[in-house]
């Protein structure tokens, strides 16, 4: 049952237990009267925004099922992220290309090309496959017995695609890409300054990388636009969309739902012409038979030419699905899901309520309200809380309790979450990237101390506001700006650091305010007691505004210079400095430009670094270990095959080492992290 929530990926539930029907009987909507499945059943194009694990494949998964059962829908699974990695290994010939474009721009253009080849060549396999499981009788009655007919009649849509590699080149040329840089490299500046220090939503990429990530969109903008221009004409999208039309609706085909998963995964720049070239033509010039049902994470995904009052979008974070003007009762109704989904998995794979495994002493609605503070109503991290809870409860013959739940999310936060941070000495990554990690875990720090700060001078203060609360005060919750600086945290909030609750006016009722809690495993950890207060205007007291520690950390972060003379100036000046259009005030010629203060970065040895999915594959068998390729493909959102050669890599190094044996999933090969993996990854986790 705790297995069923915490996987990752998309891949069948039946791999958990042989049944066809098993993702219908298990799918439990956020909402009443299954109104998130409902709506994604509409022909209409679909956005899914929520944060890692809130549930976007398993309602992709659960409108899949129900449209196989149709005569008039045809759905098509893409795992985007997946697609994209496939893409980056293209076998194109460089010299084709000499001349026309800077070889950074080349390559990825290039990569954008092989990813839009891979989508379209996966469109065709979904609808010769897909059409041929749920379609068949209709196919036969049309094109005979023999399917092959079919496949071929497919196949010719796309016989074109990738036939001529020079039509583009001619393309390129005519779009003089090279003599756009410049221009675009002025806009972005403009935009860079006006931001301010935006962060990127991308949870690989922090401060300075946003900052010089949004800077590359726009110096490449121009670029983009070209690019997206010329696989348009190169793809030739809307002959392949008029011959796929008529040769589904031949067999009574009357919408085609693309379903696109882990969406928010690839590069801005390839997800940008991906909408521009495929996703807003088939949406828009398709009269109404092509439809998406796209998963992506808040604030990280581009609409391009579709326009937005024309879809749906349904926000899975339990502040959005549930708000109401009363926080109590938006937490309630999260609550109540929880223990709708959890009654739901425990009568399917127990046969039994799940009230029966927590502890009889423990009120049931506590207790759900205890799970629903350590989880945020997300369902994998409810199967993770629940998976090491079990440790210390169930599997020792004992029900769970609040304790239980409380100690689990603190190992959770130390094993998962944290690891976004410790681990970054070890990410093989660039500078940039590495740095803005770097200080956005200053950031989170600042925000810690904050919170400490606040819990000793409330138990010194005599204030009647904390009466109630003084021996040991509540300093979890904090408020900050919500138009300037909800962005700034809005990495920390992707990766569950902090996560957003409510939005009202401060005491002034001068602006809005954006009120967030941080992890419940972080306060565990750090000593911070969890909670809004006894009050209920104890968390709008103005000591709970950390604006001032936001600003605070940006003049430490961040450092504005001059181009000629590099005289430099604090972030505070920004404003004076904008309002004359940049011009340095001491050399009265140069720009100034917003720029990261330089500092050193902690480290290792270059030969030990790893990339990123290499670091999870030995961090996810440090957890729990033995495991086998598609469990951890489960754990960390890929395929198996990428696993094995994850897994192939590791073993060389003596990382890993994999054994032929009989284990919990039967004979097959698990892995093992070895000594050297652990004493060299693993022994110094508090370090960043």
């Amino acid at each position: 049952m705790v297995d069923s929530l915490k996987k990752s990926r998309r891949a069948d539930l039946s791999d958990i237990n042989s049944d066809d029907r098993i993702i219908e009987k298990l799918y439990s909507d956020p909402l009443h009267n299954q109104l998130v499945f409902s709506t994604c059943m509409k022909p209409n194009t679909t956005i899914l925004v929520g944060r890692k694990g809130t549930g976007k494949s398993t309602v992709i998964a659960r409108l899949q099922h129900e449209v196989r059962k149709t005569n008039d829908k045809l759905s098509l699974y893409i795992d985007v992220k997946n697609v994209y990695e496939q893409s980056k290994t293209f076998t194109y010939n460089v010299n084709e290309y000499k001349g026309v474009m800077e070889n950074d721009d080349l390559e990825r253009y290039l990569v954008a090309k092989s990813f839009l080849s891979y989508i379209l060549k996966q469109i065709k396999e979904e609808v010769k496959t897909n059409s041929l499981r749920f379609k068949l009788a209709k196919i036969i009655s049309l094109f005979g017995p023999d399917k092959t007919k079919f496949e071929s009649e497919v196949d010719n849509i796309f016989e074109s695609l990738g036939h001529d590699n020079y039509q583009d080149i001619t393309l390129l040329k005519s779009k003089q890409l090279i003599n756009n840089f410049d221009d675009g490299k002025k806009e972005t500046e403009r935009a860079k300054v006006s931001t301010k220090a935006k962060i990127s939503h991308n949870p690989s990429i922090g401060i300075e990388g946003d900052y010089e990530h949004s800077m590359e969109l726009s110096q490449n903008d121009s670029k983009q636009e070209a690019f997206a221009e010329v696989f348009l004409r190169y793809f030739n999208l809307t002959e392949i969309i008029e011959k796929i039309k008529s040769i589904l609706q031949k067999i009574g085909i009357k919408y085609v739902f693309i379903c696109l998963d882990d969406f928010s995964e690839i590069d801005e720049n390839a997800m940008k012409v991906f909408v521009d070239t495929i996703i807003a033509p088939l949406n828009n010039w398709s009269d109404e038979f092509f439809k998406f049902k796209i998963s992506a994470y808040p604030g990280r995904y581009y609409l391009g030419d579709i326009d937005p009052t024309k879809i749906d979008q349904i926000k899975l974070d339990y502040y959005d699905l549930y708000r109401t003007s009363r926080v109590t009762e938006t937490e309630q109704a999260a609550a109540d899901n929880i223990k709708r989904l959890l009654d739901k998995r425990s009568n399917y794979f127990c046969n039994i309520r799940f009230e029966h495994f927590i502890d009889s002493k423990q009120s049931n609605d506590e207790f759900h309200a205890t799970l629903f503070r350590t989880t945020s109503n997300v369902p994998r991290n409810i199967g993770w809380i629940l998976w090491y809870a079990n440790q210390q409860s169930v599997s020792k013959g004992r029900g769970i309790t609040i304790r239980d739940l409380e100690q689990a999310s603190e190992r959770y936060y130390t094993d998962s979450i944290e690891t976004f941070f410790t681990q970054n000495r070890y990410m093989r990554e660039s500078f940039n990237e590495k740095l803005s990690k770097f200080h956005l875990y200053n950031l989170l720090k600042d925000i810690i101390i904050e919170a400490r700060k606040n819990k000793s001078a409330i138990k010194m203060s005599d204030a009647k506001i904390w009466k109630k609360d003084r021996s040991n005060p509540p300093t979890s919750h904090f408020y900050i700006s919500k138009n300037k600086y909800e962005e700034l945290v809005q990495t920390l909030e992707l990766n569950f650091f902090i996560t957003k609750y409510n939005e009202q006016k401060d005491q002034e009722s001068k602006s809005l305010m954006s009120f967030f809690s941080l992890n419940y495993g972080l306060c565990m950890k750090e000593d911070i007691a969890y909670g809004r207060g006894s009050d209920r205007k104890y968390v709008i007291q103005r000591r709970f505004n950390y604006n001032e520690v936001i600003e605070g950390f940006l003049n430490k972060a961040k450092e504005i210079k001059c181009n000629t003379c590099e005289e430099t100036y604090p972030m505070d000046a920004l404003s004076m400095l904008e309002f004359y259009d940049m011009l340095c005030p001491k050399c009265k010629k140069g720009k100034c430009n917003v720029e990261h203060v330089s500092v050193g970065i902690p480290s290792e040895k270059h030969d030990i670094l790893l990339p990123e999915i290499d670091l999870l594959t030995l961090n996810s068998l440090r957890i729990s270990q033995p495991q086998y390729a598609t469990q951890l493909a489960q754990e960390l959102d890929c395929t198996a095959q990428k696993i094995r050669r994850v897994v192939d890599k590791l073993e060389s190094s003596d990382l890993v080492i994999r054994k032929r044996e009989n284990g919990q999933a039967g004979v097959r090969t698990y892995y093992y992290l070895t000594d050297k993996a652990n004493s060299r990854y693993f022994r110094q986790r508090s370090k960043v």
